[in-house]
């Protein structure tokens, strides 16, 4: 089916330490969100600089978080997925892809679009850091007239950690959340320490053992995946299809073990950011 760029209402209230706001027409199928961030010429802001005035952005369909990261992190993570086929940043974009770009087929990447039929709201705030450059955010979006429930959909969140040390440290507080989740990543923010091997427990078991940043970064680069200065990433949907994530069904124990290095100090306060399905046994 044809998708649609339709330009939404501009993101308002923007100002220096302010939170800015905007709503989404709940109609559709929405496969992209997409924030044209402009100088006061209608110029579009570099990535660094939008990187310098844009902070945390939050997204709730029906109030219900389904976003919560840094304007760094998302453009991060357009790197991550799309350097590998020349497809990273450019300038003025934040994009949002609900509909997971590098599965095989348009079938499969039309599962993870959001569906509005059951959708009262649909909004977004965004922190201004700063007004250095930043005057006005458009909102762009990528959609079909298709008429679908929400079902299932990604999830990006931020999870604060601290570590005040090097060696050794257990992560058992990321949520499972239910019978409907399943992981597809989790990103270790590399913004102080540096990460010398990872390890995740799943039920007693180890699923991803003891690997270091030259072995995950082969495991990254056989799926096209490009690993990003400042994080280490954990993938479990290497495999590039709708089987590739962690079910939490069932699942009493998951936990994280990093080993940071001692040269490079201890990484202090720093964020694991998760990629999540949510609604796995939700039917459109």
């Amino acid at each position: 089916m044809y998708k649609q760029i339709i330009k939404q209402p501009n993101i308002r209230g923007i100002a220096a330490g302010a939170i800015a706001t905007g709503e989404i027409p709940t109609v559709g199928t929405h496969y992209g969100t997409y924030l044209r961030c402009l100088s006061a010429a209608g110029v579009a802001l570099t990535p660094a600089q939008i990187k310098t005035d844009v902070g945390d952005i939050i997204i709730r369909i029906n109030g219900v978080q389904i976003v919560e990261a840094s304007a760094t992190f998302l453009l991060d993570l357009q790197k991550y997925y799309g350097d590998n086929i020349g497809a990273g940043n450019v300038n003025g974009i934040i994009p949002l892809s609900w509909a997971r770009p590098h599965l095989a087929t348009d079938q499969e990447r039309s599962v993870f679009a959001l569906g509005m039929a059951d959708v009262s709201s649909f909004t977004i705030d965004v922190k201004v850091t700063g007004v250095a450059v930043l005057s006005s955010i458009e909102v762009l979006s990528e959609v079909t007239p298709e008429v679908r429930r929400l079902g299932q959909h990604i999830r990006i969140n931020k999870f604060p950690q601290s570590f005040a040390t090097t060696g050794l440290q257990e992560i058992t507080t990321l949520p499972k959340e239910g019978n409907d989740v399943g992981y597809l990543a989790l990103y270790i923010e590399e913004s102080a320490g540096a990460v010398d091997k990872v390890t995740v427990k799943l039920g007693g078991n180890n699923i991803f053992e003891e690997v270091d940043p030259y072995l995950n970064q082969v495991l990254l680069e056989k799926t096209l995946r490009n690993p990003q200065a400042g994080y280490f990433h954990v993938a479990f949907d290497r495999s590039n299809d709708l089987s590739g994530l962690i079910p939490m069904v069932g699942v009493q124990d998951f936990r994280q073990q990093i080993t940071w290095n001692t040269a490079a100090g201890a990484p202090g306060n720093y964020n694991i950011y998760t990629e999540r399905i949510f609604g796995l046994n939700v039917k459109k």
